[in-house]
């Protein structure tokens, strides 16, 4: 019987580390799942079989070490291996971490060929360890076969925890009914599984049932399993029970059974051979394509998992119709590796220069083919694709790390701009490792106090007066000096350190607004604006953290401006609405930021009762010498007033600007013009000269 894959567990509460570890230890055969805290992480171990835990050494909350504890008063080293991670100033209590129970540590960013070869030997270790004990006490079926068995008098069906496992369920997931299994085979198989199995019953000759099949796991996927089973009969020969075993045999399939292309293994047993036969002497070169879908997973999420497999299956029949296109369908290995992202491997080149002028006509047909309409359901659906190319032989002699070359490819794709593609260039390994390192400074600099605050003043267009201020990040980096917004807050959303970055700023924007609004009682009621990420307003603590931030700085709620941007806020309109109204029902204004530069509708607008709306600096800069902007500009403004809504522009720079818009009834902006952003002494110096001395 085929061995299943090992079940690994990363704990760490950094996101992006739990998502590269995730990704390259699944494509070296394990199963991975993954937890952001220790709580999470010892629920899901109470739930499931793990073989080993890759834990964070220093998190928020339940830390590594405490984890570890917990853990080892539970299970042994042999039991379930624990390795810890930690960056390079916290090595010298990794000596705690050994003496509480850890196996072994890695030091962070880690090396992933070191970490990989020592997750291997633990758990070759462990293994060795649990089958020595197991041969000493021999007994009946093991508790880690994926056993099952049918009683047919009863009806019911018992699975093991193993045959659980291997779809991705725990126990208590599934009732103990055979439609539990039959009902999430695999549309073309069902009907045929359920003959086979009516006929094996009927058939008292038959000795053994056995039936590959597709069954649905619990991540959505399907996965071939072979199914075998014995019957037992009465002496009346009454069938009464199966009872049976499920093998999972994806990997001697070779195919992904959703799209019928092939997998993971596949496509790295292809680039394996193609490293050994050039590193043979033999005169050959290759090409891997990377394609990873953009977006899929808020369209899988909106449409639901049914349309995003018409999806995915769309896609992988568009990629063939490529490779047969350019007239390398018989040599070509299309699969999909996981989720929504596939690889194409070309082979059979005689030069570098010929694979990359393949893959790149390859790769621009791709894009072309994908982006053409899909319709599902009715539905017009927006799919593109973003494809990374990396060419061999190169210096890597690791299947893995050609992959990881196009997949990296395939993100410089992303970031400039998606539905394009790019190729390797040995440089974005310099990028990853920096991108990395960046991670990891950003989420010190929350805990050394690196970030400032700067101030840009809001005023009133026809008099000038300041009537408030944007707050604006900005990073102090102990190296590399002052780091601009642009530069770092794209990877804190991406990573979820944005979250605790904008709790930061909001209590440090409202602690100096209420120290204004005490030092310059003359002036105006000042408000102080502050943006809100998307990732925040998921946040279910969102409303509790601004209430607390109010009562304890002591600021009115009618002085804080929250600023949204459309794309981020309309991802899921029903939970922005939810949120939103009930800052609004505290009296905090809520200020709809860059728009005309997302995905707003009119509908949107009026269910979520913005107070007042920004027109982004893009459009004011335009204005004055193209007609098309002036135009957009002017409807904003006309909009915004027939919806009671406050008409705020952005990136005032010069002075014909400024009479434009007073002229097309803007009220309120903020632009160089007026001042850029400043620290805070020089915003109160700003104040003094238009208020007089402080209090």
């Amino acid at each position: 019987m085929a061995s299943q894959p090992e079940r690994l567990l990363v704990v760490d509460d950094d996101g992006e580390t739990r998502d590269m570890l995730s990704r390259r230890l699944s494509r070296r055969g394990y199963a991975v799942d993954v937890a952001e805290d220790g709580e999470t992480a010892l629920a899901k171990i109470a739930k499931a079989h793990y073989d080993l835990v890759l834990l964070n050494q220093v998190m928020p909350g339940m830390g590594g070490l405490d984890l570890l504890r917990l853990l080892r008063a539970t299970y042994s080293r042999d039991d379930l291996p624990v390795i810890m991670m930690a960056e390079a100033e916290q090595a010298g209590t990794l000596v705690e971490a050994l003496d509480g129970g850890a196996n072994d540590y890695v030091v962070t960013p880690a090396d992933l060929p070191v970490m990989t070869a020592r997750i291997a030997a633990h758990l070759s270790r462990a293994k060795s360890d649990r089958e020595g004990r197991e041969g000493e006490q021999p007994g009946s079926r093991a508790a880690d076969d994926a056993w099952w068995e049918w009683d047919l008098v009863q009806g019911t069906m018992e699975f093991s925890p193993r045959w659980l496992a291997i779809l991705g369920y725990s126990e208590g997931e599934l009732r103990q009914l055979p439609e539990e299994w039959l009902t999430r085979l695999h549309p073309d198989d069902e009907a045929r599984v359920r003959e086979e199995l009516r006929e094996f019953i009927k058939n008292p000759e038959a000795a053994e049932f056995i039936s590959e099949q597709r069954v649905c796991a619990k991540h959505r996927d399907y996965q071939w399993v072979l199914a075998r089973a014995t019957l037992a009969r009465g002496e009346d020969g009454r069938p009464l029970r199966l009872a049976g075993t499920l093998t999972d045999i994806a990997v001697r399939m070779g195919a992904d059974p959703l799209t019928g292309l092939g997998n993971r293994l596949l496509t790295l047993s292809r680039i394996d051979s193609a490293i050994k036969a050039a590193s043979a002497g033999a005169a050959r070169s290759f090409a891997l394509l990377f394609v990873d879908l953009d977006g899929f997973k808020i369209m899988n999420d909106s449409y639901g998992h049914h349309t995003g497999d018409r999806i995915l299956c769309e896609a992988a029949a568009r990629i063939r119709g490529v490779a047969a296109e350019l007239g390398v369908g018989a040599s070509a290995t299309v699969s999909r590796v996981m989720g929504d992202e596939f690889t194409v491997f070309l082979d059979g080149m005689e030069t570098p220069q010929q694979a990359q002028e393949l893959a790149e006509r390859f790769a621009k047909r791709v894009v072309e083919r994908i982006a053409e309409p899909t319709r599902i359901h009715g539905f017009k659906l927006p799919v593109s694709a973003s494809v990374g190319v990396a060419v061999g032989p190169s210096d890597t002699v690791d299947p893995e790390d050609v992959i990881g070359d196009a997949e990296l490819a395939t993100s410089q794709a992303k970031e400039m701009g998606k539905n394009r593609w790019a190729v390797f260039e040995p440089k974005l390994r310099h990028r990853m490792r920096t991108r990395m390192a960046t991670v990891h400074d950003l989420r010190r600099a929350i805990e050394n106090r690196q970030l400032e605050a700067y101030y840009q003043p809001k005023v009133i267009l026809k008099t000038g007066e300041i009537i408030g201020f944007e707050a604006l990040l900005r990073w102090r980096h102990p190296k590399r000096g002052l780091i601009q917004p642009d530069d770092f807050i794209p990877l804190a959303e991406e990573t979820g350190l944005i979250v605790p970055i904008g709790e930061w700023i909001l209590q440090e924007a409202c602690c100096q607004l209420k120290s204004w609004q005490n030092m310059f009682p003359s002036a105006p009621a000042l408000s102080m604006n502050v943006n809100l990420s998307v990732k925040q307003l998921a946040d279910p603590h969102l409303v509790q953290q601004v209430r607390a931030v109010l009562d304890k700085t002591g600021v009115v709620p009618g002085s804080l401006k929250l600023e949204l941007t459309e794309s981020g806020m309309l991802t899921d309109i029903q939970d922005a609405k939810d949120v939103l109204e009930r800052l609004q029902s505290m009296n905090v204004g809520l200020k709809l930021d860059d728009f005309g530069t997302g995905y707003s509708s009119l509908n949107h607008l009026r269910q979520l009762h913005f107070d007042s709306l920004k027109i982004d600096r893009s459009f004011v800069a335009r204005m004055s010498e193209d007609e098309e902007s002036h135009a957009i500009v002017e409807t904003m403004i006309k909009l915004a007033k027939a919806m009671g809504m406050t008409v705020v522009a952005e990136g005032i720079e010069e002075a014909e600007q400024l009479n434009e818009l007073i002229r097309l009834g803007c009220e309120i902006g903020q632009g160089f013009y007026f001042s850029k952003p400043v620290e805070a002494a020089k915003a109160e110096k700003l104040l003094e000269s238009a208020f007089g001395a402080t209090v």
